[in-house]
């Protein structure tokens, strides 16, 4: 019997090593037993293994721990190929086969839409990565406490783990650490973070020094003359989609998996599709307008909303680039401009991790359109908007699909075509 054991219930304490049972998964890939009353939520656990853990928060219904000792494991486990797994904070599932993260995320899905009071819920579409490794072509690397070093936060804290590589960004990507870190490392004062997005194919490294962007030029020089590698620019990159070319700077939103973004933007063209064609369309949230021109390339009158300046500009320069003068792009808050726009047949909402505003969902379920099409990057602000428009308000959910955008990590994307009853 450990210590905690055999203390009353109540005194679990950080620190403490426990023999637990893990029954299931939860968001943000823990696992789930139970000790002394308590929900135990456990890092690198898997559903029907036992394990020894340390515990490492302890709230009064809850508790945190770390499994530190598999006794009986599961099928689906694998060895993390990762040597920073565990302390580095940006990867929780790498223990696990991809299969079992599909499936972990989808019981998280499907476990959230539940507890928001929906109902009967239509099965999600599964769309697995096309490469559950090396997809992001973009990244925030942080400076760590050692000259010339770039890393993630950490896990638990807040201390930078420096690192050589990342096994889920672009391996010409993490090339580049090395260097750009030296010259980081040179400035005075240092930046704190750089972002970092891959672009011409491949062939180009778009560097924004943070909080000093003006240091970019610097960086870049700095980089340059320390050796070979990508073409580095401070300025803007170029990243394609279905043949079309869109320009990037470093304060515009881009997914970082390009490789999925099919999977994600074609199923709201396919779902849309009979009701396009010479209609009106707002895409709420448009960034840079990837979505918006495929509307528009179906027949849609499309109206973007998004409320960031340079996005909203890069949006207009590629309507007209790809030749869609009559789109129209309105640099707003969408919870200010979406009540002024006339009616609308169908809108494309793609907000941030936060979910939609309360006067968004609110107006929609007063005012909004027969139809809406609902990306979203956080399940439970997925829930909780989805209890508002449908639980509550008047649509009902047709479609749902889960797109692994995010290999080894518990974030996905969700995709819900939401029709007016």
């Amino acid at each position: 019997m450990s210590p905690a054991e055999g203390r009353p219930q109540g005194e679990l304490r950080p620190g403490d090593l426990v023999r637990l049972s893990c029954t299931s998964m939860a968001h943000r890939g823990l696992g789930v037993s139970r000790l002394q009353g308590r929900v135990v939520f456990l890092f690198a656990a898997a559903p029907g293994e036992e394990v020894t853990a340390r515990v490492t928060k302890v709230r009064r219904h809850y508790a945190f721990a770390d499994t530190v000792e598999v006794h009986r494991a599961s099928p689906e486990r694998v060895e993390p190929p990762c040597p920073y797994f565990g302390r580095c904070g940006g990867c929780q599932l790498q223990h696990l086969s991809y299969g079992a993260q599909l499936e972990a995320k989808r019981s998280v899905l499907l476990e959230a839409l539940a507890g928001a009071g929906l109902g009967r819920l239509p099965e999600p579409e599964l769309a697995p990565a096309a490469d559950p490794w090396r997809y992001r072509w973009r990244g925030e690397f942080h400076l760590g406490p050692a000259a010339g070093s770039l890393g993630f936060t950490a896990r638990a804290g807040y201390q930078v783990v420096p690192i050589e590589d990342c096994l889920i960004h672009q391996r010409a990507l993490t090339a580049e650490l090395g260097r750009l870190g030296e010259a980081a490392g040179q400035l005075r004062p240092r930046p704190q973070t750089l972002l970092l997005t891959l672009g011409q194919g491949g062939e180009q490294l778009l560097v924004q020094a943070r909080p000093r962007p003006e240091a970019g030029q610097a960086l870049v020089s700095a980089a340059q003359a320390a050796g070979a590698g990508l073409q580095l620019t401070d300025e803007s990159t170029q990243l394609s989609y279905r043949g079309r070319q869109f320009r990037v700077f470093p304060e515009a939103f881009v997914q970082v998996n390009q490789g999925t973004l099919a999977a994600l933007y074609e199923p709201v063209v396919e779902w849309l599709r009979p009701e396009l064609p010479g209609e009106s369309v707002i895409d709420a949230y448009g960034g840079l307008g990837v979505l918006s021109l495929r509307l528009a390339e179906e027949g849609a009158r499309v109206t973007v909303i998004e409320s960031n300046p340079v996005s909203a500009r890069l949006c207009r320069l590629h309507a007209d680039m790809h030749g869609f003068p009559e789109l129209e792009v309105v640099c707003a808050p969408v919870e200010e401009e979406l009540p002024r726009q006339g009616p609308a047949r169908a809108v494309v909402l793609d907000p941030p991790r936060a979910g939609l505003a309360p006067q968004v969902s609110g107006w929609l379920g007063l005012a909004g359109p027969p139809t809406l099409a609902y990306l979203s990057c956080e399940v439970s602000a997925l829930a909780r908007d989805l209890r508002t428009l449908c639980r509550l308000g008047p649509y009902r959910l047709e479609r749902l699909r889960l797109v692994d955008m995010f290999p080894q990590t518990y974030h996905f994307e969700t995709v819900c075509l939401l029709r007016r009853s």
